[in-house]
Order: C-alpha cells, then sequence, then structure tokens
C-alpha cells in the first residue's frame, strides 16, 4: 500500500484537527475549575495580607493594654472585698465635686484573670455644676472607673437640686503582691 502525498498531508491535517478538537474539549473543560482556583488564590491572599496586618497590630494593642493596666488600681489577691475601698474613693470624688451619696450597694466582682470588675450602685443628689464635675472627674480616670447606667430626675420644684442614680463599673487588678 502506498500512500500519496496528497493523502499523508489529508492524514496529518487531520490528526492536527484531531489533537487541537480533543486539545480544545479539555481546556474548555477546565476552564471554569482554573477560574475558581484563581479566585480562591486571589481570596486567600486577601485573607494573608489582612491577617499580616493584624499580626503587626498585635504589638501596638498590647503596648495599650499595659499602658491601660498600668492606671488600674492594684489589690491584693488575699483581700476578700475591695468594693468597701472603691465606694470610699468614690465617695471622696463625690464630696470633693459637693456630690452628696446616699446609698452605695456592690454588685458581685467579675473576674477575667487577673482583672477584676465590679458594678457600684450610687443613689445621689447634687446640683447640675456639682454632678458634671463628678462625673469628668470620673471620666478623666480612664478605664478604672465606666458610669454605665446614669438616672437623673430634679428633686423637687424650683429647688435647682438633682437626685438620681448611677452604676459605676470599677475596673482593677489583683495579684498576690499589691504595688
Amino acid at each position: 500500500m502506498n500512500i500519496s502525498q496528497r493523502e499523508m498531508r489529508l492524514l496529518v491535517i487531520s490528526f492536527a484537527v484531531l489533537l487541537f478538537g480533543s486539545s480544545w474539549y479539555y481546556i474548555d473543560s477546565k476552564v471554569p475549575e482554573y477560574k475558581n482556583k484563581k479566585i480562591e488564590q486571589q481570596r486567600l491572599e486577601a485573607q494573608i495580607r489582612l491577617d499580616q496586618r493584624r499580626i503587626a497590630m498585635q504589638q501596638n494593642w498590647m503596648e495599650e493594654l499595659n499602658a491601660l493596666q498600668r492606671n488600674l488600681q492594684i489589690f491584693d489577691l488575699k483581700q476578700k472585698s475591695v468594693s468597701p475601698q472603691l465606694m470610699q474613693t468614690i465617695k471622696n470624688i463625690a464630696t470633693k465635686h459637693g456630690v452628696r451619696i446616699t446609698r452605695n450597694q456592690p454588685y458581685a466582682e467579675k473576674p477575667t484573670g487577673d482583672l477584676f470588675e465590679m458594678g457600684i450602685n450610687c443613689t445621689w443628689q447634687a446640683d447640675l455644676n456639682a454632678i458634671i464635675g463628678f462625673l469628668t472627674e470620673m471620666q478623666q480616670k480612664g478605664v478604672q472607673y465606666d458610669i454605665r447606667t446614669l438616672n437623673i430626675s430634679p428633686e423637687g420644684k424650683n429647688t435647682g437640686r438633682l437626685k438620681g442614680n448611677m452604676v459605676i463599673h470599677c475596673a482593677y487588678i489583683k495579684t498576690n503582691k499589691a504595688s
């Protein structure tokens, strides 16, 4: 059997078309998978960049946390109750500004590691300037005191005095050695 040159060209062209068609079919079936992998790769790269920024920021967060903790009161871990000292500190600040605290009621302390928080419900009487001065000083104490609930009402008709109650959350540290 002798194959002519024309038949040989047709055979090569047919083989090339068959090879090209099967390649095209294979590649076309893989395109959606490739696109999905590319999208997933871009998403993972973005997540890696975000995580790297968070890791870099962790040092700043730790420095801020340490700075905030330096301002907290430190009590001895063996001390049963710190509420009398916290209530006395609040009462001293109130007296300094002319706020009369008529009743204090501490709530149970909530521990988080060696950091503790205790709410103190205070009933008070004062004029507007006194309560503003008191609230301003409490705000300047930073994270040590946080007033989360504040109720104010007039004490009587045309007296110019106010009364109310507030819940002051006190943050402090308990360790084996009080500083």
